[in-house]
């Protein structure tokens, strides 16, 4: 036996993945793809992005355990993966609660902001609604005279027009 054949002989055996097993798996990210593309399509308010990550977390352990093949790797491999998951959720964890909480600083990007426009715009149609007769009267309003004299004051009189004859004393006058 040469020293080349005892090397091998310490090492476990690898674990062979059927091909079936790979096109299964290969299927079901497919699957997850449109359900991701689906999922997209609807609002759900502040859970968008926790279920976009959960089927983001679903494909990318597919892909860990069985393409990574931590799935029948040394237990360390998947525990420093795990390790690594633990630390990328925290990362996420940390702006998530805060954009989760942005409507409380800024009332703009609340939702409560929108419904509100739309109630008012509610309440000037029912308003346009019940004063339409009057409203279809606004035309008459040039046939009349908005000012009144009052019996103390005279008529207003008209500003003469502009004249083109030179005004003594104008220097511009020739």
């Amino acid at each position: 036996m040469s020293q080349h054949d005892t090397h091998h002989d310490d090492h476990g055996g690898h674990h062979v993945t059927p091909l079936w097993l790979y096109h299964l798996i290969f299927g079901g990210l497919l699957c997850l793809t449109v359900i991701t593309v689906w999922i997209a399509q609807f609002d759900f308010g502040p859970a968008n992005t926790v279920i976009a990550m959960f089927v983001a977390t679903i494909k990318a352990s597919l892909v860990a355990l069985f393409f990574m093949h931590l799935l029948h790797d040394e237990r360390l491999n998947a525990l420093t993966f795990g390790f690594g998951l633990l630390f990328v959720c925290l990362f996420f964890l940390f702006p998530l609660v805060d954009i989760g909480t942005r409507t409380y600083i800024d009332p703009i990007k609340d939702n409560a902001s929108i419904l509100k426009q739309e109630k008012i715009v509610k309440a000037q149609e029912v308003h346009a609604k019940k004063h339409k007769k009057a409203l279809g009267n606004l035309s008459n309003l040039y046939n009349r005279s908005f000012m009144n004299v009052a019996e103390d004051e005279a008529e207003a009189k008209p500003v003469p027009a502009a004249t083109t004859e030179p005004v003594e004393g104008d220097s511009t006058a020739k």
